[in-house]
């Protein structure tokens, strides 16, 4: 275990992002074997989609929020794990999201795509071996009680499952319908992107044990910031050159989506007001430290000033 993640548990609810991060950055290089475990091109394969520099939002939010609901110092190191998680089942969506049979892209977070920079098959294995090893880690976490273990694996095996992220990835696939509406948009959006915040968020809540009413306010929270999270990646795919994406663009076109529908004006709007309604949700469920994942959610929707 690194020095990092021993001290995580001291920090204060208010502390700063960067560091999170690095605890974050370290325990995943932990995680997942080595590149010298045989089979050493898949464990190559999955530390390349996994520890490729990426913004952890995911577990961020996992871990700040139970920083906000939990000074238990317990909790908070097993958060770090629950956090992980996220980010692994997140890099595997990845993989399988830009094969050639789906997205067909080459370019994720400023390297060549997994397919491309090892090749088809050990991409497909490796995304299965990171869903795996997710479950794993939930398994195995120290000093919870085996209740909130199970509850917690339950909700992975949810958000990821045939009807939450798999079931988004497959209807994106099928969306080409000119009949589609802004609501039909939205349920998609949801289960493509919003699932897998819904477990980063409600995971901390589990974890803590949160009351029904706060719980349910982070929900609402994970749905609304799912659906900006989505409709900012939007704009990206349109409005920035690969360079600054740091991943391939333009795969959207021909896809219905809101930024289709409503043109760049409108879906500004309609992602501020996402934003409001999850900030609104957020506020409610009365965590400590509000000004952090305020913070945290400001850095990560940075690229609305530019637009």
């Amino acid at each position: 275990m690194s020095d990092t993640q021993s001290n995580i548990h001291s920090l204060n609810a208010s502390a700063d992002v960067d560091i999170i991060q690095a605890a974050i950055e370290a325990r995943l290089t932990e995680l997942v074997p080595s590149d010298k475990t045989w089979p050493v091109r898949l464990h190559e394969a999955q530390r390349h989609a996994l520890l490729s520099p990426g913004k952890r939002f995911r577990p961020l939010l996992c871990v700040l929020i139970t920083h906000g609901a939990s000074n238990d110092p317990i909790l908070r190191k097993a958060s770090i794990d629950v956090g992980c998680v996220a980010e692994m089942v997140h890099a595997a969506s990845l993989i399988l999201d830009d094969l050639p049979c789906m997205d067909n892209a080459a370019l994720r977070r400023n390297q060549p795509t997994t397919h491309l920079a090892f090749d088809e098959s050990t991409a497909i294995l490796s995304a299965t071996a990171l869903l795996n090893r997710a479950f794993g880690v939930l398994s195995r976490l120290h000093n919870i009680i085996p209740e909130t273990r199970v509850a917690l694996v339950d909700l992975l095996s949810y958000s990821v499952g045939s009807t939450g992220l798999i079931a988004g990835q497959m209807a994106d696939l099928a969306n080409h319908s000119p009949d589609n509406n802004l609501q039909d948009v939205e349920r998609l959006n949801y289960l493509k992107t919003g699932a897998l915040f819904e477990y980063a968020i409600y995971s901390a809540a589990i974890l803590t044990n949160l009351s029904v009413g706060q719980k349910e306010e982070l929900k609402d929270f994970s749905y609304h910031l799912g659906l900006a999270f989505q409709l900012l990646d939007d704009l990206k795919d349109v409005q920035m050159k690969e360079v600054e994406a740091e991943k391939s663009v333009g795969r959207d076109i021909g896809k219905t989506t809101i930024l289709a529908l409503l043109g760049t004006k409108n879906s500004k709007k309609t992602l501020l007001s996402y934003l409001d309604s999850a900030k609104s949700s957020l506020q409610k469920a009365g965590l400590q430290n509000a000004t952090a994942l305020d913070a945290l959610i400001e850095r990560q929707f940075a690229f609305l000033n530019q637009v």
